[in-house]
């Protein structure tokens, strides 16, 4: 798409909403002011620009409609603009994150994570599980999560989740297992004998990153290019984040075994 066209799109919140709503049906003017809350002096201008471009036209019953061209790009500009505003969001965090890890088919629908949150802890707890994870693992339903970086409290977490009765599916890479086997024995029987609790186990050639989703936020933890865990993560409720976590998981899942 030429720089100009991107430019008429994505410089604009009014064209590119309007954009969006005419992607569904025709609309006069009046509908257009009420709908996105606008004014007419104020989104006239870019109706025109629009226009000019040849997104949209006026049909013979007054009303704004979307090109045949105008159409085309609108349909196809939802995943982008979705991308953008993911990116847009934490930007130098996303440019400095390992991206082989995420298979491409959910890469390239990366903007299904929508209002994500950056989370950078305080020197002070630089090395504690976060509170936005833990308040939102302690009242989730079913959990689906994926460790790939060790941590001493993990264990007891996912402990407490099992005896609540909490559904989880946990993929442990080996040498996670291992070194919690190593450290916690009987904290690990107990976990390992969960009804409630499948263990699956991924090579630690697979590099996965860490991450946990479950029925109401996905929390990911990505290696930086370099392949070190600089505790800056990421966090979404949105519905459209959770299908795409829980596809994340599936990927992940088909490369372990079950323990």
């Amino acid at each position: 798409m030429p720089m100009e066209l991107i430019e008429t799109i994505f410089l604009s919140e009014k064209r590119e909403n309007l954009l969006l709503m005419l992607l569904n049906d025709p609309a006069d003017i009046k509908t257009i002011d009420s709908t996105l809350e606008v004014t007419s002096s104020s989104i006239l201008p870019q109706i025109k620009k629009l226009r000019e471009v040849g997104f949209i036209d006026k049909n013979e019953n007054g009303a704004y409609e979307l090109t045949s061209i105008g159409r085309l790009v609108v349909e196809n500009m939802n995943p982008l603009s979705s991308m953008l505003k993911v990116f847009d969001v934490a930007c130098e965090y996303w440019d400095e994150r390992d991206l082989t890890t995420i298979p491409d088919e959910l890469l390239d629908n990366i903007g299904s994570l929508g209002n994500i949150q950056l989370i950078v802890p305080d020197l002070d707890h630089m090395y504690e599980l976060q509170d936005d994870f833990l308040n939102n693992m302690q009242i989730s339903n079913k959990v689906s999560s994926v460790l790939s970086l060790y941590h001493p409290d993990n264990l007891d977490l996912f402990n407490k989740l099992d005896t609540a009765g909490v559904s989880m599916e946990i993929i442990l890479t080996e040498s996670v297992l291992e070194r919690m086997l190593s450290d916690s024995e009987k904290e690990m029987e107990a976990f390992l004998s969960s009804k409630n609790t499948t263990i699956f186990v991924c090579e630690d050639t697979i590099k996965p990153p860490s991450f946990s989703v479950t029925d109401n936020f996905i929390y990911m933890s990505l290696f930086n290019i370099q392949g070190r865990y600089d505790h800056h993560d990421i966090m979404s409720f949105e519905a459209s984040a959770l299908e795409w976590g829980k596809m994340l998981f599936e990927h992940y899942k088909s490369l372990s075994t079950p323990y």
